[in-house]
């Protein structure tokens, strides 16, 4: 049967290669564990573009989020050693971990499952070139000041800081840095040598980041997570390759099918811990079926069929429609330059690694994925249905900054500034005052530079009254390797403090020295507010700019 299994991997190339062509995915690897064995490795495209080098099975690709599960991995090794629960609470560990409501609580098992209610404030830390504007001593400031989108353990929301700290908590208990623990923990017991983190360097068996333009071809963009001491290494920085993966998903399927059982025991090398803890769902993901699809530890646990619509900017097929119930634990990883997908089916020892080397027109990684699981699974694969979609989505996603500019356009009733530009000029600060936001003069005209960086600064046009936007097209969003998809308020930053800031001060006199931007979609409201450094504000606001609480 396993023969028929290969043949039919073997036979999904051309459609692999046509849905990576549409949707704008310079090179992919790809690898099958089946029944504990490899049963195909194959790859597609280019890993350098430029100079036209086809990717491998030992091709090095950053895996983005899939990282999260091998530190989580750590985690349950640290708890099997005594040296913590998953139920210990952060502040134990970081007594500087401060807060003033139910956060103050939240626990390791917390931070795994992305069910603490922080807001995630992604745009605080990730600019332009793949740039990380924070450092890592910033992570439990950040996560202090904060405000909670949904109250404690209630609400999935995917929190990358949160996994950062989680990197610390390691070296704390340690005494060891995250790349040191790495080798020790998975690297060196696993045998493995394709696998690599955040400062180690590149070498010719490395995937280049690339950015697909709204015409299908490719751009150069510096990779990332590629540094020492980099803000969201223990997040998304391991690199790896589809060879050291399905030894690494091996090993883990075993010692949790073991774990599980008690009847067997994995090999003396096998380093995975606590995985019936870490695999077990801890908090619902929203999904359009009455199965299971939640949040487990570094992973999602999904009951097919099922929609795999987490994190994805279009509905994608039915997986194992019309087929018996599966588990599927999966996770998929995504940031400009790089994408990945990965799903295990324990009860068989199986699993499917995906890596490639663009975040593409669109989610790539999850079309193929699901691909090639269908096959997997014995199911015909609707091969017009995949490429329909594929075709839909990557139009849908070059085209959405065009619109939001039309909507923003379709908003604006200020041709001119309302006061002299000197009343917006200035540096401006959030609460904690780890992030800034420039607003300067050049040529009569405003700009606003996005922690001082030349590629982070945009033109300002008057937008309404004191507010103005900046917009750039999809072509230049990708070059310079942001993320698009954002709505319209995104793109507004509004100036004033209103003498109270409460819901009943729309009457209030306005006086400048502050600026909101909304950055964060979790929350409601208007968005956080930054102050000006050297500008005077009441009692009220003072207290709004320290807990980070929006405006209404």
């Amino acid at each position: 049967m396993d023969r028929h299994l290969k043949s039919a991997l073997e036979a999904l190339g051309p459609l692999l290669t046509q849905i990576s062509n549409i949707t704008g995915t310079p090179g992919i690897s790809l690898g099958v564990l089946h029944h504990g064995e490899i049963l195909h490795t194959a790859s597609y495209g280019l890993q350098d573009v430029e100079n036209r080098v086809a990717p491998n099975a030992d091709t090095s690709f950053l895996l983005c989020s899939i990282t999260k599960a091998i530190t989580a991995s750590m985690i349950g090794m640290m708890v099997e050693e005594g040296k913590l629960d998953f139920t210990t609470q952060l502040r134990q560990i970081f007594p500087e971990y401060q807060r003033d409501d139910a956060q103050a609580n939240i626990t390791i098992e917390d931070l795994l499952s992305h069910r603490t209610g922080l807001a995630p404030y992604d745009s605080l830390w990730l600019g332009s070139d793949n740039r990380i504007f924070l450092n890592r001593s910033d992570a439990i400031p950040t996560l202090s000041y904060v405000p909670s989108a949904s109250p404690l353990r209630t609400r999935f929301v995917y929190d990358n800081i949160g996994y950062e700290v989680l990197g610390q908590v390691l070296e704390k208990l340690t005494g060891l840095s995250y790349l040191e623990l790495l080798h020790e923990r998975i690297i060196e017991p696993l045998h493995l040598n394709r696998t690599f983190f955040a400062q180690e360097p590149f070498d010719n068996n490395t995937a280049k980041s690339y950015a697909a333009l709204g015409d299908g071809s490719f751009f150069g963009i510096p990779p990332w997570g590629h540094g020492k001491d980099l803000l969201i290494g223990a997040a998304g920085a391991i690199r790896s390759s589809v060879s050291d993966l399905l030894v690494v998903y091996k090993a883990l399927i075993e010692a949790a099918n073991s774990q599980v059982t008690q009847t067997s025991t994995p090999g003396a090398d096998n380093p995975f811990k606590q995985m019936p803890m870490l695999l077990q769902g801890k908090i619902g993901v929203p999904n359009q079926s009455l199965r299971e699809y939640s949040y487990a530890s570094g992973w999602i646990r999904a009951e097919l069929p099922a929609i795999l619509d987490l994190f994805a900017d279009y509905e994608p097929p039915i997986l194992n429609n019309g087929s018996e119930s599966r588990l599927m634990i999966y996770h998929q990883g995504y940031i400009p330059g790089n994408a990945g997908f990965v799903a295990l089916f324990p009860e068989t020892t199986t699993a499917v690694v995906l890596l490639g080397n663009s975040a593409g027109l669109t989610d790539a990684m999850k079309l193929l994925g699901q691909i090639i699981v269908e096959t997997v699974l014995g199911n015909e694969v609707d091969a017009p249905t995949y490429i329909e979609v594929a075709k839909t989505a990557s139009t849908n996603n070059v085209m959405l900054p065009n619109y939001v500019y039309q909507d923003l356009l379709h908003g604006k009733t200020q041709d001119s500034p309302k006061r002299s530009t000197s009343a917006y000029t200035g540096r401006y600060y959030n609460a904690i005052e780890n992030f800034f936001i420039d607003i300067n003069e050049v040529d009569g005209k405003l700009q606003v530079a996005y922690m001082g960086s030349d590629r982070d600064t945009f033109d300002l046009e008057p937008y309404q009254a004191d507010s103005f936007f900046w917009w750039i097209d999809y072509d230049e969003t990708v070059k310079r390797a942001r993320l698009s998809g954002f709505p319209k308020e995104y793109f507004i930053l509004s100036f004033g403090c209103p003498s109270k800031p409460t819901r009943w001060s729309f009457g209030a006199n306005v006086r400048m020295g502050c600026l909101t931007w909304k950055h964060e979609f979790q929350l409601s409201g208007d968005g956080e507010v930054f102050q000006r450094r050297g500008s005077k504000v009441s009692n009220d606001m003072q207290r709004v700019l320290k807990t980070s609480m929006e405006l209404k």
